[in-house]
């Protein structure tokens, strides 16, 4: 049965030169036990990835594709099949056993057409990386900035309920009330999230202030005051409750901000990370640079690492030939998301042996397993990584966001003294 299937190979392969490409003759991949068959695999573009041809039997259609492979009962003429095969970077069962795509004919220069098509993925699903829009930022940030310099008489109610107490003992039930009469309101309005506008408060948002108590078990929820933002189309106001919630997942968190609601000791230049050899011009040159686009620079440039995913995407590469179609996106997403970004600060926002934790999804394809980028602790450094991951863990943003009040005094639209900060202590 091979010396047909040999020939026709042989002169696909012919082709496949002619038009200066490499083939090399081995066997193809063959997953689920499968017999190999003698195959030409055609170097591409990509980690270990390859187009392979096989001289196979097709039948015409009338779909799309006008052949696809012949079943054991159809009546089939010779032709050939090529798959684009692409190994991941982490790969499951077979280093090959899924085609990325599948093409069939009975024609070798279609066969070479389409290899020479597939040869060309990585430019044509390339995009450029998007600088920030400057007068759209700008926009935001003085939009921002009058939102909170006029938050001062925002109304701020304490709702705590007291069937929630109830699930709390008497030592938790007293602290929490003692927190919320110590609050610093001030700091509440002015930092709570506000929307893409950056004039109102986020509707519906949360931001978890400290966790009341414990979960009963490992990965459940556990009693947190919060403070909750406006209904949509509702008056402005917060309001501050006790709610069953899993703080693993919330990406506002301030537990370990209280500068931010209560009381602490750091001063706001320490809360944006200007401390040791982090200096305030660093602080500024990172944050310009990110500004640019030039993420992978500026994350260089505060020791951060980067794995080959993430490289691609804030390069403008697609991540793979099968998720190409994504690319235009998920650049889009991972330079928005890192221009607020505060790098120097991440060596101390994660720790050495945790899970990587989510910095922001990408959207995607698998709700199960959902794109983004992940920030972890190796080899005594930080490193971002583009993963796909149902993963529950959330780095809460003042982990990895800047604070955008350093940037409305730089342009003016603040004065340090209007940005209200805690007495210090506790």
């Amino acid at each position: 049965m091979f010396g047909p299937g040999t020939t026709r190979l042989d002169t696909v392969t012919a082709a496949l030169r002619e038009a200066g490409l490499d083939p090399e003759h081995r066997d193809s991949p063959a997953p689920g036990g499968a017999v190999p068959r003698p195959a030409a695999w055609v170097p591409m573009p990509g980690d270990e990835a390859f187009a392979v041809v096989v001289a196979a039997d097709v039948v015409l259609t009338d779909g799309p594709q006008a052949w696809r492979g012949a079943g054991p009962r159809d009546a089939s003429v010779a032709g050939y099949r090529v798959a684009f095969h692409e190994r991941p970077f982490r790969t499951r069962g077979h280093p090959y056993a899924d085609p990325a795509a599948i093409f069939f004919t009975v024609h070798a220069e279609e066969i070479v057409d389409t290899v020479l098509d597939w040869s060309q993925w990585e430019t044509t699903w390339s995009v450029t990386v998007p600088a920030d829009a400057a007068r759209t930022r700008t926009s935001r940030l003085r939009r921002l900035a009058r939102s909170r310099a006029g938050s001062a008489d925002l109304p701020v109610a304490v709702d705590i309920d007291p069937l929630m107490l109830q699930f709390l003992d008497a030592e938790q039930a007293a602290s929490v009330l003692v927190t919320v009469d110590e609050l610093f309101l001030p700091g509440v309005r002015w930092r709570f999230p506000r929307d893409l506008t950056g004039g109102r408060l986020a509707s519906r948002a949360q931001v978890l202030l400290r966790e009341c108590a414990p979960p009963s078990r490992a990965g459940g929820k556990g009693i947190w005051l919060v403070v909750e933002g406006p209904e949509p189309r509702a008056e402005p106001g917060l309001a501050v409750r006790l709610r069953r919630l899993d703080g693993r997942a919330a990406a506002h968190r301030w537990d370990r901000t209280p500068e931010y609601w209560h009381r602490g000791d750091r001063t706001p230049d320490e809360l944006h990370g200007i401390t040791g050899t982090t200096t305030a011009d660093l602080v500024d040159q990172v944050t310009d640079t990110l500004l640019t686009g030039d993420v992978l620079d500026a994350l260089d440039a505060c020791g951060v690492r980067t794995d080959r995913g993430t490289r691609r995407l804030l390069s403008g590469l697609p991540d793979s030939f099968e998720l190409r179609r994504w690319t235009d996106g998920w650049v889009n997403e991972a330079t928005g998301v890192l221009r607020n970004a505060a790098p120097w600060r991440w060596h101390g926002a994660v720790t050495a042996r945790a899970r990587p934790q989510r910095v922001a999804s990408l959207g995607g394809f698998n709700p199960n397993r959902r794109p983004g980028l992940f920030l972890e602790h190796r080899d005594g450094a930080a490193l971002l990584t583009f993963d796909k991951s149902a993963s529950p863990l959330v780095l809460p943003r003042v982990g990895w966001e800047r604070d955008p009040d350093r940037e409305l005094v730089r342009l003016g639209l603040l004065t340090p003294d209007q940005v209200p900060h805690p007495p210090a202590g506790r």
